[in-house]
Formats: C-alpha cells, sequence, structure tokens
C-alpha cells in the first residue's frame, strides 16, 4: 500500500506520529500535509484487525501507510481500545455523540469531532468493519487528479456492500470539508468539485453479533430524525430501505413515495421510484409497480434497473413480447451511469437481461440474437475469475 507521495501534497512532511482524539484534551498539533485516516469506532473487536489490515497491517500502522491516525471511540466495552493501543495507538473516548441511554443517537457529530482533529491536508474515512482495496499508487494518483481537474474537493470511491456497490465521499481535501450532515447515513459537505476513484474500493463487511442490529439502529435515529424534520425526503428514503431490507414491504413503499412526494432528494430520486416499485412487485401489485418502473426510466434512463423492474413487471403480467425490448434496453445500459453515488445492481446491467431475453425467444419462438462485439469482449473477460465485468 502506497502513501501520498510529495508531489499529491506539494511539499515533504515531517515525521508521521499519532494523536489523541475525541473531545478530551489533546497534545497541541500543527496543521501539516499528508493523509490523516480517521475512524470513529464502538465494540469492533472481532473486525478491527481485519479492518488494520488492509491499511498496512504493522504494529507501527501509521508508518506504514498514513501519516496521522485520528481516532474516536464512542464507548466501547469489548477490548476494542486495547486492540487500537497494541498497534500504538492512543486512544481517547468522545460519547457525546449517545443519547442518555447510551445508544449513538448522531453519527455525523462523531465524525465531525473526529474530521477536527485531523491535521493532514487529506483525510480517508473508514470504519473499524471495512476493509480497503487500493493498488500501489492508486491514493496519490486520486488526489493528484482531483487536484488538477477540481482544485481538490471530494473523490468518491467505490463502497461494496451485501451485493450491491456505489460512490462514496471518503477520500477529501480536509480544508474543503464544511463538515458531516445527518445523524444516520451521514454525508460530508463540501467545497471544491467532486471526481471519483474507481481502482479505490472500500468493502463494507458488518458483524454484528452482540451488538444492535443495523435495522434497529438505524431504524431508531431516523424515526427520530423524521419527527424533527418530517419534510426531509433523503431520510424518508432511507427509512424505506431499512423497511425493504427487513422485509416490510408495504411499510418501505409508502416511505419511498413520501419521498417522490416531497422531491427534495434528487440524487436519490431513481432510486426512490426504482425501489417504490420493486416493493409494489413483491406485494403483487403490477400496474403500480410497472408505473414506478416507468417513473424510474423517465427520471434517468441510464440505470438498467428501471428497465429489468419493467420487464420483470411485465412478464409477470403476461406479456412477454412488451417485457422483450424492456430488457434490451436494459442490455443496452452497458454499465451504470459514470460516477453513480446510489447503490447499483451488476446483474442487471448483464447476467439478468441477457437470460431472460433468451427464456423469451424461446418462448416466443424467435431466434437468439447474434453476440455483440462488447458482448463477446465481455465474456472472454468473465473467463477470468480475477476480473470484475467492466
Amino acid at each position: 500500500m502506497s502513501r501520498v507521495s510529495p508531489a499529491a501534497c506539494a511539499c515533504a512532511r515531517p515525521p508521521p506520529d499519532l494523536c489523541v482524539t475525541g473531545s478530551m484534551s489533546t497534545h497541541a498539533l500543527s496543521v501539516r500535509t499528508g493523509l490523516s485516516v480517521c475512524m470513529i469506532v464502538r465494540d469492533e473487536a472481532r473486525v478491527l484487525p481485519r479492518c488494520i489490515e488492509s491499511l498496512g497491517g504493522c504494529r507501527d500502522l501509521v508508518r506504514a501507510f498514513i501519516d496521522h491516525w485520528v481516532i474516536v471511540d464512542t464507548g466501547s466495552t469489548d477490548g476494542t481500545v486495547d486492540i487500537l493501543r497494541g498497534y500504538g495507538a492512543r486512544v481517547g473516548i468522545d460519547t457525546s455523540c449517545n443519547g442518555d441511554d447510551g445508544a449513538i443517537v448522531d453519527f455525523a457529530r462523531a465524525r465531525d469531532a473526529a474530521l477536527a482533529l485531523a491535521r493532514c491536508d487529506w483525510v480517508l474515512q473508514i470504519d473499524a468493519d471495512e476493509v480497503l482495496q487500493a493498488a500501489d499508487g492508486a491514493i496519490d494518483r486520486a488526489i493528484v487528479h482531483a487536484l488538477r481537474v477540481a482544485g481538490g474537493g471530494c473523490i468518491g470511491v467505490g463502497l461494496r456492500s451485501g451485493g450491491a456497490e456505489w460512490v462514496s465521499g471518503r477520500l477529501f481535501r480536509r480544508a474543503d470539508a464544511r463538515g458531516y450532515r445527518s445523524p444516520i447515513h451521514e454525508y460530508l459537505e463540501h467545497d471544491g468539485g467532486f471526481t471519483v476513484a474507481r481502482d479505490i474500493v472500500i468493502h463494507n463487511l458488518p458483524d454484528k453479533r452482540g451488538k444492535e442490529s443495523s435495522d434497529a439502529r438505524n431504524t431508531r435515529i431516523l424515526l427520530a430524525a423524521l419527527a424533527r424534520e418530517p419534510q426531509n425526503a433523503r431520510l424518508w428514503h432511507f427509512l424505506g430501505n431499512e423497511h425493504r431490507r427487513a422485509r416490510r414491504d408495504a411499510e418501505a413503499a409508502d416511505c419511498y413515495a413520501r419521498a417522490l412526494d416531497i422531491g427534495t432528494f434528487p440524487i436519490g430520486r431513481f432510486h426512490s421510484a426504482y425501489y417504490l416499485g420493486c416493493c409494489r412487485l413483491i406485494l403483487g401489485d403490477l400496474d403500480a409497480a410497472i408505473a414506478a418502473a416507468h417513473t424510474a426510466i423517465g427520471i434517468d434512463p441510464r440505470y438498467a434497473e428501471g428497465h429489468c423492474l419493467l420487464a420483470d413487471a411485465l412478464q409477470m403480467r403476461g406479456d412477454a413480447v412488451a417485457a422483450l425490448p424492456a430488457y434490451r434496453a436494459a442490455l443496452a445500459c452497458g454499465a451504470p451511469p459514470e460516477g453513480a453515488v446510489m447503490a447499483v445492481q451488476r446483474w442487471a446491467y448483464d447476467e439478468h437481461p441477457r437470460e431472460q431475453i433468451a427464456r423469451l425467444q424461446g418462448i416466443l419462438g424467435l431466434q437468439p440474437d447474434a453476440p455483440s462485439a462488447d458482448a463477446m469482449s465481455v465474456d472472454a473477460v468473465d473467463g477470468d475469475d480475477t476480473t470484475e465485468r467492466p
């Protein structure tokens, strides 16, 4: 794993060191260039070594990869702090993000506490249950590119979790950061541009054994936030996600419909319509699913998921003739939109529509489509299971 080069930072750096973080007393730290890694942790003993390994893996972790390691612990009781200290880190405790019962209520506050202690020019945000995958020089190249085309700002990296993938702004210039917003599913507000580095990937691999489940925690925080901000479409969308993942499809559909009606979450508008259609499909309301699919396609036809939803609903309604061109439209998308920041499903861009087209051609007695040059190229790539489909 390479660290940020002087070329990327525009000047050389003094030796790296660690710091105490949180709302407690800290060393007086002078601002310098380099890379700060910001983490918030709580009861992460099972997964923390895995994350540390991905960042370099040696005892003196900070000297292996990063210049400044910012750790905020929000109340661990499982040995997390001891593990971190075993790697040479000094860890501070900040529980200001928790409620009276000790449960976390505001992730943005915890992230801001860590960000306030970062002292390098660039910041990488990662969680203890995540693993960083980046080739040597990838972070250097991403920073140089961002400085050249956007003057800094925020760099979106790939984030993968549970079969879905999206772009998340985890690498950014500290001077451009204005702070985190939203108590759950928090995001960074920043100045400057937004670039994407697809060769940097963070894998989310949670282990919630012995902890409050993500669904319970997220739903609890979202409901409290919506009581304060009932017209926040973003919060309604993410509450819909929690219901959908828990198979509470009727409740999820209501949340997505509410998000669409409010209309103040433009970046998630396609996904609100798409997931609304998925929930209606599961609930057996095919007409509503088809209507939602048309809405999603009208918002952004570049997402194959919308075309697949339409085709699936049409096929379930018995209209194979109408479903076939919808699957072909999905296949024609080729790849998710460049810079897509919401979750995408890779199966919608190749495997699923390709299989359904072949199936419907058999049912309808049609000749199979001749493989295109692009399809043959993809098939050749897929023969090597170490290479991802473009």
